[in-house]
């Protein structure tokens, strides 16, 4: 039967019956909804169109730009070759399969795999332990009974044990099973001790953080912008260096560095691995599926980008404004034709949220200007600010995307006291 071949198989090399087909639908169904997929919307979409189509055998429909065109709305005409965006969700799909099965371990009774090289799945179906079948042991009887011969056996001798040697067993055998007691205690101790304060250091971080820690455990980037022209087109001049000292193009503002490293801080207290990457060399394959912070507003894109559908967002640059989303209200705004120095307020726009941009999840720190950059970063570092944002959730929202707007008092272009404007939770 198919079920006990340890061989893939695919409907082109070994035909279905309806109950195997049947099997891996229902295969399927606790795939999409398991940990490793639910939190996404492309890779169960993919999975689920390459599973179905390879299962009425129209193997023709799963190749790469046909998948591009139709799961990721690229033109008919586009280079896979310079936009692998199918690929790397193909890859993305076999490493979060790995884990699902890894979770499930024998209870599947078929495992569904996308082999490399190839988008068409491929079925193992898997004995279940209930059914799967066991040898008999041969009848130690069987055979004629005249070659059958029948030999005394003689009892063993019990043997003696001495009182003494008795007494010495018991005891050896009680400091063995008090040592095991100890060590157990031991143990419970260390693991009462490990949560206690584990318990402190989740208090110890603000409210804002913990979905994005929580959701995450491996390292996350931090894309930091970078230093663009004046809002009125001027540039600030070369600095006077000499021909020997090497000149980089990657300017980073103190401020968005600063900031950057708040939020970096927060998360080494929880053992998470943070990497800063200036804007300039950050592309989609960096920041694709993986926990990404980003930093800065009208100098870093990827801000842009990522708030786009989100509730508020940031304007036009002619704007330098944070607007809503669905009625194109402006939340405030910031003048910049005016000295620094003269600029009572900013606004800046803090959230974390899931990002169908990056397909990853993603948290925004970003003002403005710079002085309300930094303000936004030690507002979601602080726990009773985090504390004062979630008190405006909804009754009922139990944790997921949120969004506030902030307004900072700006003295002599030093950033002060930083309000709730807005807030959002979906």
């Amino acid at each position: 039967m198919l079920r006990h071949l340890t061989a893939m198989a695919t409907p082109a090399t070994i035909p279905l019956t309806d109950q195997q087909r049947s099997l891996i639908l229902m295969e399927l169904t606790a795939i999409l909804e398991s940990g490793p997929f639910r939190s996404s919307k492309r890779y169960p979409a993919m999975l689920e169109y390459c599973v179905r189509h390879t299962l009425d055998g129209e193997t023709e429909k799963l190749r790469e730009r046909q998948l591009g065109i139709v799961l990721f709305s690229r033109p008919p005409g586009y280079e896979t070759s310079s936009d692998p965006i199918v690929r790397m969700a193909a890859s993305e799909i076999r490493k979060r399969l790995a884990q699902y099965y890894d979770l499930v371990g024998e209870r599947a009774q078929v495992r569904v795999s996308l082999p490399p090289g190839t988008y068409v799945a491929e079925f193992r179906f898997l004995p279940h332990p209930n059914t799967a079948s066991v040898p008999s042991a041969p009848d130690p009887l069987e055979g004629s009974l005249g070659q059958t011969h029948l030999e005394p056996v003689m009892p063993m001798p019990l043997p003696i044990v001495s009182e003494g040697a008795l007494t010495k067993e018991i005891h050896e055998g009680r400091r063995f099973y008090r040592l095991i007691l100890f060590l157990l205690l031991v143990a419970v101790a260390m693991a009462g001790v490990w949560g206690i304060q584990r318990a402190r250091a989740n208090r110890r971080i603000p409210e804002f953080w913990r979905t994005f820690i929580d959701v995450n455990s491996g390292p996350v980037l931090t894309v930091v912008g970078q230093l663009v022209p004046h809002a009125d087109g001027k540039t600030d001049p070369e600095p006077p260096l000499s021909s020997d000292i090497y000149r980089t193009s990657h300017y980073v503002s103190v401020g968005d560095a600063s900031s950057a490293m708040r939020a970096c801080l927060v998360l080494a207290r929880f053992g998470m691995d943070c990497q800063m990457k200036a804007v300039s060399t950050t592309d989609l394959s960096n920041v694709h599926s993986r926990p990404a912070i980003f930093v800065g507003a009208y100098n870093n894109p990827w801000v842009l980008r990522t708030t786009q559908a989100i509730p508020y967002r940031f304007g036009e640059l002619t704007c330098k404004c944070i607007l809503d989303t669905r009625t194109g209200e402006r939340i405030g705004g910031v003048d910049f034709s005016i000295p620094r120095d003269q600029i009572t307020t900013d606004y800046s726009i803090v959230a974390s949220f899931h990002s169908d941009v990056t397909d990853g999840p993603v948290v925004v720190i970003a003002g403005i200007g710079p002085m309300s950059t930094e303000a936004a970063a030690e507002f979601t570092t602080l726990t009773e600010r985090s504390a004062e944002l979630f008190s405006r959730a909804p009754k009922g929202w139990k944790g997921g995307n949120f969004e506030a707007v902030l307004t900072t008092d700006v003295v002599n272009g030093i950033p002060g006291h930083t309000r709730i404007l807005k807030t959002a939770f979906w």
